[in-house]
């Protein structure tokens, strides 16, 4: 205020003076007939008025200038629309799960003699973990042993005596006879024996010991092993039907083991051909990475899979969005007046997937605009803005 009183005064002090000053040199001038201090005067003229023009132009801008910082701008921050790739994921729950993981049984009936490995023993398949007492049967295959070389020399002689046609054939078929069937009986009483051997099947952990030595064990009855490989484990989720065009073999995922702390990406590794009637959801199974520890059976996985992905979408956040009753989103364009004031424009979008705070615009912005980012919610039809930052 004190510039414009200040740029005032000097012009009227010019005007005054000059004024008074030029009408006494003219009058003068034109009483002498004087033409050449005429022409000098007329050039002072002009040179004032030159001056007085350019006084009225810093009036004029200064004017300009304060009634612009008055105008009541709203404060916002802006961003320019750029393509980003948008991913869109749906969840599930899913469980750890191995093929592997099983309760030995018995095989033979008896005393469990013998444990030969503790809790958290890794072993290799085929090795011996228990022994059950055979109850006499070693002694019935040595027994049924000393049978077999007999009927098997019986056999040999018989043999070579209907071959030199000493011998009746029906002597020989009865020596054959009785040779293999005590062979067959021993083979039978060998393979009970190794009944009496509990095995692994595999190799893995012993995850627990159920039954003690000296219990009585029985086919069918009580196990006495768990057996768990965690080397080749994996998540089983059931996804609903309606996804099935969507995801395939490989299509990404993220998991998360909240009760151990873990989060990894994988792939789906298989997927079920057969859609459950009750349910209508198919199964998919996703490898676990061997980096992952304490991954046990059972574990509770949250599973989120990637049913959608554009690498060149228009993504927003939703909370710079207003929704109108209808449901339309709205966002506000801003055109700009200069390089910080611009006007805010009311302007509806067409919407894809959501997903995470993100909101994928298939309409009614382009790449390039400027829309409004914090303060936008509370924005009318071509209001006012100053705006005091614009993210790329």
């Amino acid at each position: 205020m004190k510039n414009i009183i200040k740029i005032t005064f000097i012009s009227l002090l010019l005007i005054s003076c000059g004024k008074e000053n030029l009408e006494s040199k003219v009058d003068k001038a034109i009483e002498s007939e004087d033409k050449k201090a005429l022409v000098e005067l007329k050039k002072d003229i002009k040179t004032q008025q030159k001056q007085l023009e350019g006084l009225d132009a810093k009036i004029q801008k200064y004017m300009a200038s304060t009634q612009a910082d008055q105008t009541n701008y709203t404060l916002i921050t802006a961003r320019k629309i750029k393509t980003d790739t948008f991913k869109h994921f749906f969840n599930l729950q899913g469980d750890v799960k191995t093929d592997q993981n099983i309760l030995i049984y018995p095989e033979f009936s008896g005393e469990l003699e013998k444990i030969y490995v503790k809790e958290g023993d890794e072993v290799k398949k085929g090795q011996v973990l228990g022994k059950i007492d055979d109850g006499g049967l070693r002694d019935q295959i040595s027994e049924l042993q000393s049978r077999v070389d007999l009927a098997k020399t019986t056999f040999e002689r018989q043999k070579r005596l209907w071959q030199d046609s000493i011998g009746s054939e029906i002597q020989f078929l009865q020596a054959k006879t009785n040779f293999e069937s005590t062979q067959n009986s021993l083979q039978s009483l060998k393979k009970q024996l190794g009944k009496t051997e509990i095995k692994a099947p595999f190799n893995g952990k012993i995850d627990d010991i159920i039954t003690d030595e000296g219990q009585i064990v029985t086919p069918g009855g009580m196990a006495v092993f768990r057996l768990v490989n965690l080397s080749q484990m994996y998540i089983e989720t059931e996804v609903p039907e309606n996804y099935l065009a969507n995801i395939n073999i490989g299509t990404p995922v993220e998991i998360e083991l909240r009760a151990i702390g873990e989060k990894f990406e994988a792939n789906i590794d298989q997927m079920a051909n057969f859609i459950n009637p009750d349910n209508r959801k198919f199964k998919v199974k996703i490898g676990i990475p061997d980096d992952i520890k304490n991954v046990k059976p059972n574990l509770i996985a949250n599973v989120l899979i990637n049913d959608y992905q554009n690498n060149e979408a228009i993504v927003v956040s939703e909370n710079i969005l207003q929704e109108t009753a209808d449901g339309t989103q709205i966002s506000f364009k801003i055109k700009m007046k200069n390089d910080s004031l611009g006007q805010a424009i009311r302007t509806p979008l067409k919407t894809g997937k959501h997903y995470n705070g993100q909101v994928e615009v298939l309409g009614g912005i382009d790449v390039g605009d400027i829309i409004a980012k914090e303060g936008g919610r509370n924005l009318r039809d071509q209001e006012e803005v100053k705006i005091t930052q614009i993210e790329d």
